[in-house]
């Protein structure tokens, strides 16, 4: 009889705590009459059952099949063990305390938006979190944003504080209830509250007890400043966001001139579905994006052709796209309910609360400082945000969703195995790029990223990033043993990195990546791929191995290394970085490479329509004297040049916007121009064609937006076929294309289209974004794989 009965150890590792599973366990267990125990620690769950053995496959395979929607599972380890004697044979199945080890391999859930059942609750005037804007269960709510260690325990986060009252305290307990060891549960007793400050930091509103009987009032006030118009701040899960309404063209333009902000794009939150639809429109899978609980901000067609909503027009001028997303936070949709009540807007400006550069703000001081007298108030709580994390960014391109920043709902980022199993020996730390800076982890049997963090280009932005790092050490209990920065020199993430490893005393090298060979590595990383791959990484700027500043190459990469097989014509940065801000001198620098000064100034180009005689000569001077002019290989600032040459963009505003720009007119042609680079035996990528005299003579006489258009679209098409043309020649290997020019849908979406023809396999970031935000997990891929040669 014994024979038909067994006991199994089950190991379980990947996001699988605090995401309720092990209450679905234990009532997986339960309804399979089975024995034993499960316990969460810092390596992930483990089960120890025992029941008839047919009963216990049953049991097994539907912890896989039926898991927990936020769950992942990575890894199921089952080993046999010796029966329990009668003895110690558990009388029934039960949930132990969480226990801390050595080693840790657990991965972390990102913070997630209220789910149904919630929401319903905070409707149900009935329920005990009826109106309660921090209500959550362990389907929903914060997770990353507030935890401070491993295993993820109420006592490890920043809920701590706050003692639960009776009833929260019996649902916690409860393995049948939906909020057993939901770790931020609670409710008006327990805690956290929220408060409404004036501009002055003066309390105006407060839900914490003594003054339940007003628990909404701050609320309702917050509704009533934004349908007057003004600003307010709002502390949600990783941060403040700025918030005015949408619909009042005089509150946006306040809101720009306050973050110094005064063309990039602005995102909105609106009320449901139903007003979304009133002003974008996009295909199922955005529509799918957008209402998943992540809820990313989605990059859709702005169409503006709803009856009841009209939008500011400054949202997002001369785009084609609107950030829009929906509320992920009961307090949200409490907001946008008492708006309702007032007849004022559904559709909010959300942003985060920062000046321009600086990191989003986490506590009342921050905000106060740099908004003080500014916002007419603020609604704070009492919920300590131990990391900070900004809104993701998502778009649609190539037939599928692709992250652009990388933050709440998607990040932490976590990777299961696939090389890093393999590097038991070194705790490894990517220290990631200078730009769109995120730090990277090799753990055994797992690696991951942190979110977004921000530009390196302020101290506040820097002790962020520093500590990240200090914090995802902390988090997982171990001490970096490995660091991997990038190449270039100049670099805080490359300085930082060599700082630390001074004063470590590290015994291994720091490793050390070249910045596009990193952005392949990235895609190979997120997409498995562990043999040589043909990589195009088109950027702005990246240190060069021959002491240029590369962005368009081509290069044969394994993750141990690479061979620059191709790349752009180089051209001058004329006055180096102040090129990158005025486009024009990139143009003017490409046609003092093809002609001479007197030609160009006779083209009479309208991209040097205000130039004067002296100016065009003080260029040409910095042109010619080399060192102030360094020399670069960079699609992005092609890109610039040809938005300058079209007249898309004189001084640029904010990152991107001459590939942003380029994208609107193409998307706009109704023909197109044949256009396209040279490419030589060796791959070098010649842009001259591109500029032949007759085209400069038809651009200086004709400007119609109908050739802009036409010579956008042509432009992002030659540099599609450039892709495939290469691609042909080494067909045998998978394409990986990185780099922040792959940010643009129609490229994108034209590179894929022509690879499918092609019958060539082609790979982009997904879950990783394009841009250098992913540098940290390409330089991971390289140190894990350095530790197997």
């Amino acid at each position: 009889m014994t024979d038909n009965i067994a006991r199994q150890y089950i190991h379980i590792t990947g996001i699988v705590q605090g995401v309720g599973f092990r209450p679905f366990v234990y009532q997986l267990a339960t309804q399979h009459a089975l024995v034993g125990t499960v316990i969460n620690d810092s390596e992930g769950v483990k089960i120890d059952v025992q029941g008839l053995r047919s009963t216990l496959a049953s049991f097994s395979a539907q912890l896989v099949e039926q898991a927990p929607t936020l769950s992942r599972i990575d890894d199921v380890t089952i080993t046999e063990r010796l029966l329990w004697s009668e003895l110690e044979k558990p009388i029934t199945f039960g949930i132990e305390q969480s226990q801390l080890r050595d080693s840790t391999t657990v991965c972390i859930s990102p913070d997630q938006g209220l789910c149904d059942a919630c929401k319903r609750d905070i409707s149900n005037a009935d329920s005990r979190y009826f109106q309660y804007p921090f209500t959550n269960c362990t389907h929903c709510g914060p997770r990353y944003s507030i935890i401070k260690a491993l295993p993820y325990d109420r006592t490890t986060t920043s809920m701590q504080d706050f003692t639960l009252c009776p009833d929260c305290a019996k649902a916690y307990q409860n393995p049948l209830d939906r909020r057993y060891h939901a770790q931020p549960i609670s409710c008006d007793c327990c805690g956290p509250w929220v408060t409404l400050y004036d501009a002055k930091l003066r309390v105006k509103s407060c839900t914490e007890l003594p003054l339940i009987a007003t628990k909404h009032t701050a609320i309702e006030q917050l509704a009533r400043k934004i349908k007057n118009g003004d600003i307010v701040a709002i502390k949600g899960i990783g941060g403040f966001h700025l918030a005015c309404d949408a619909t009042n063209p005089q509150a946006v333009a306040n809101l720009r001139l306050l973050k110094h902000r005064p063309s990039k794009p602005l995102a909105i939150m609106v009320s449901d579905h139903s007003i979304a639809k009133e002003v974008v429109e996009g295909c199922d899978v955005e529509w799918q994006a957008l209402e998943s609980q992540a809820r990313p901000i989605v990059l859709m067609r702005n169409t503006q052709c709803g009856q009841d909503v009209k939008l500011a027009d400054d949202l997002a001028p001369n785009v084609p796209y609107l950030g829009i997303m929906l509320p992920y936070t009961p307090l949200h949709y409490l907001l946008f309910a008492e708006l309702e009540k007032l007849g004022a807007t559904s559709a909010l400006v959300m942003t985060s609360a920062n000046l321009s550069g600086m990191p989003i703000a986490t506590e009342l001081a921050q905000v106060s400082a740099q908004f003080s007298g500014s916002i007419s108030a603020i609604l704070d709580h009492n919920r300590p945000i131990v990391s900070a994390c900004d809104d993701s960014l998502v778009h649609y391109a190539g037939g599928k969703i692709r992250v652009l920043r990388m933050a709440r709902g998607y990040a932490p980022v976590s990777h299961f195995g696939t090389g890093s199993e393999q590097c038991t020996g070194n705790i490894t730390v990517a220290l990631g790029a200078e730009q769109k800076s995120t730090i990277g982890l090799a753990l055994p049997k797992q690696w991951l990223l942190s979110p977004y963090i921000g530009d390196l280009d302020d101290l506040d932005t820097e002790q962020r990033y520093q500590d990240t790092f200090h914090h995802l050490a902390a988090l997982y209990h171990v001490k970096p043993q490995q660091l991997v920065c990038d190449k270039h020199p100049g670099y805080h993430s490359s300085q930082f990195a060599q700082t630390y490893h001074a004063k470590a005393n590290l015994t291994t090298p720091l490793l050390k990546v070249q910045h596009h060979h990193a952005h392949v590595l990235a895609v190979m990383a997120e997409h498995h791929l562990t043999e040589q791959v043909l990589g195009f990484t088109f950027d702005g700027t990246g240190w060069g191995d021959d002491q240029t500043v590369w962005g368009g190459e081509v290069l044969l990469s394994t993750p141990q290394s690479y061979q620059r097989v191709g790349h752009l014509r180089q051209f001058r940065l004329i006055g180096g970085e102040k090129a990158i801000k005025e486009p024009a001198r990139l143009l003017f620098a490409i046609l003092l490479e093809c002609y001479s000064l007197a030609e160009i100034k006779a083209m009479q180009l309208p991209a040097f329509s205000a130039w004067s005689e002296f100016y065009f000569n003080n260029l040409y001077q910095l042109w010619q004297s080399g060192s102030q002019s360094p020399y670069t290989s960079s699609m992005g600032r092609l890109i610039d040049a040809w938005a300058s040459l079209l007249g898309l963009v004189d001084k640029v505003g904010y990152e991107g916007e001459c590939g942003l720009q380029l994208e609107l007119a193409a998307m706009c042609a109704c023909s197109e121009s044949a256009l396209s680079f040279d490419i030589s035996k060796a791959n070098l990528i010649d842009w001259q064609p591109l500029f032949s005299a007759q085209l400069l003579q038809r651009i200086a006489t004709d400007k119609s937006d109908e050739l802009r258009h036409e010579l956008a679209l042509a432009f992002i098409t030659a540099m599609a076929n450039v892709i495939i043309a290469i691609a042909r020649g080494y067909s045998h290997l998978p394409i990986a294309l990185g780099g922040g020019v792959f940010q643009n849908r129609v490229l994108v979406d034209k590179v894929f289209e022509l690879a499918k023809q092609q019958d060539l396999s082609i790979f982009c970031g997904e879950t990783l974004p394009a841009n250098d935000a992913s540098i940290a997990a390409g330089q991971l891929w390289y140190a894990i794989f350095q530790h197997n040669n």
